[in-house]
């Protein structure tokens, strides 16, 4: 099992060649990218899935605490001068397909991920956090389940939020895929 995560921010700038049909290609920042410079700085998502194509595991998880909106605020930088970006969910989909694949995100592909100072995280990487402790363990079997998780993030992120936040998770597993376990 391979387990990738991402908190940060994400950006989009227009691609006439996108294979999601939104006129945009998506990215995940380093700490170093050039928001002019995009393609050469940052980690396109048109890449994250060839990577995610070429590794060879029965299960990936790929949890991403960024939004690529566009929009002023929160984990995304504007490089469509400040324009609010429709994007298509198209790309979550492209990236989950495929066998033992589950990709978990902060947010909807048009919402913004929320970071709260008080929280020392982004809003998602708090609940994502504190589920992963126990407080997801629904069953109470001390095993965190990707199942338990989103259930979690998916409760407390958008209450959080005032409902402006909704985690997603897309792909399929064959049973119970455990993330982790607690400790008592």
């Amino acid at each position: 099992m391979v387990i990738i995560y991402f908190a940060g921010h994400g950006a989009t700038e227009t691609d006439t060649l996108s294979p999601d049909g939104d006129g945009l290609e998506k990215y995940l920042l380093p700490v170093d990218a050039k928001p002019e410079d995009l393609y050469a700085s940052a980690l396109p998502m048109r890449e994250l899935s060839h990577i995610f194509n070429r590794l060879r595991s029965e299960r990936l998880i790929f949890i991403a605490d960024a939004c690529y909106s566009g929009a002023a605020g929160g984990r995304t930088i504007s490089i469509t001068g400040g324009l609010r970006a429709r994007i298509s969910d198209k790309f979550i989909d492209r990236i989950s397909s495929g066998k033992g694949r589950i990709i978990l995100t902060a947010s909807g592909a048009n919402e913004v991920s929320a970071e709260k100072p008080e929280l020392k995280h982004g809003v998602f990487t708090h609940y994502l956090l504190q589920g992963l402790e126990g407080a997801a363990d629904i069953n109470q079997d001390s095993l965190i389940t990707v199942d338990e998780i989103y259930t979690y993030v998916s409760t407390e992120v958008p209450r959080e939020t005032g409902q402006e936040q909704h985690p997603v998770k897309k792909g399929t597993v064959e049973g119970r895929l455990v993330l982790g376990v607690v400790n008592e």
